[in-house]
């Protein structure tokens, strides 16, 4: 493929340079008189049906040569004129070069001419004065070819039906790309997986709503929050007992008022007469403290923190004296 590419784009810049060298092939013809010297050429010659040659007339005049050049017109010989612009005035040492430029566009085939080109000067530098004086350059013939006529095919070149050509079978890469995609995309999570799973060890059991709502406990007292800050406290006290009921029995305590969770409960057999009773004292004594700004003394939040010991079935025995040292070495240890 790298071959058949760099043949193909050495075939094309040949083909470039022989248009561009066709291109600019033209005639021309040249007159000097005087400091003033006239070039008049056509490109391309010979052209096609289908050009637009160009018609460029370039006078070359000493510095202070007066020069006329010939008016616009309409057509120039056998030519019409679609386009004329005239470019600024170029200085190169002590010469002035003017130039007109004509788009022509040939009306037929044949030999076509370009008629003399006129230009009138007057030399104004000291010492050269002699009037006005008239340059005439010589006439132009210019072929025009019909490509159509050079190039029509002929009936006679027709070649009969070529034989069935096998085309190349087309192979769909996409759904390979996507599927190797897919199983190096698989493997590497495979592989973080386990890279993960042997530094952080086998994986901890699933602490029961009992266990964790233990190890909550032990870590606010721990903390010693009710010291602190005794609103959160009772915040946090709360939060432990309604996420228990909720990973017990499902009631989704934590999204409800205490009105609601305990209208709720009343309503069916989740919780015996006696519970309720003592859930109610204990939620209804945490929302004074939680939102009537009452101070409860040391008692009270020791209490509190028994019944939510006792609620999430804690032993009374450790309940009425409060973690231990072991306890509470296990909750750091564990955390």
């Amino acid at each position: 493929m790298l071959l058949a590419g760099c043949h193909s784009e050495s075939s094309d810049t040949q083909s470039s340079e022989i248009a561009r060298v066709a291109k600019k092939t033209g005639v021309r013809t040249e007159q000097k008189l005087g400091p003033v010297r006239v070039t008049v050429e056509v490109v391309p010659a010979p052209a096609r049906l289908s050009d637009e040659p160009t018609l460029t007339v370039t006078v070359t005049a000493k510095a202070g040569v007066d020069v006329q050049l010939p008016p616009f017109g309409e057509a120039v010989g056998d030519f019409v004129i679609l386009d004329f612009h005239e470019p600024l005035i170029e200085i190169r040492g002590d010469r002035e070069v003017t130039r007109q430029i004509y788009s022509l566009e040939p009306p037929r085939t044949g030999t076509l001419e370009i008629d003399p080109i006129t230009v009138t000067f007057t030399d104004k530098r000291s010492g050269y004065g002699q009037g006005t004086q008239r340059l005439e350059t010589e006439a132009l013939a210019v072929e025009v070819v019909s490509l159509v006529d050079a190039e029509a095919p002929s009936l006679d070149d027709l070649q009969g039906f070529a034989p069935p050509m096998e085309l190349p079978r087309k192979i769909h890469w996409w759904p390979w790309i996507l599927f190797s995609t897919s199983v190096l995309f698989l493997l590497a999570m495979g592989m973080l997986w386990l890279r993960r799973r042997r530094a952080h060890g086998p994986l901890p059991a699933e602490l029961s709503p009992r266990e964790v709502a233990s190890l909550e406990l032990q870590r606010i007292w721990q903390e010693q929050l009710h010291l602190r800050d005794i609103k959160l406290f009772y915040t946090e006290l709360t939060g432990i007992v309604r996420r228990y009921i909720e990973g017990t029995v499902g009631v989704h305590a934590p999204e409800q008022t205490t009105e609601e969770f305990l209208h709720e409960i009343s309503n069916g057999n989740v919780f015996s007469a006696d519970e309720r009773r003592r859930l109610q004292d204990f939620l209804e004594s945490s929302d004074l403290v939680k939102f009537a700004a009452h101070r409860p003394d040391r008692e009270d939040t020791d209490d509190a923190y028994q019944r939510a010991r006792l609620f999430v079935g804690i032993d009374s025995e450790s309940a009425s004296r409060g973690p231990t040292e072991a306890e509470i070495q296990q909750v750091v240890t564990h955390d």
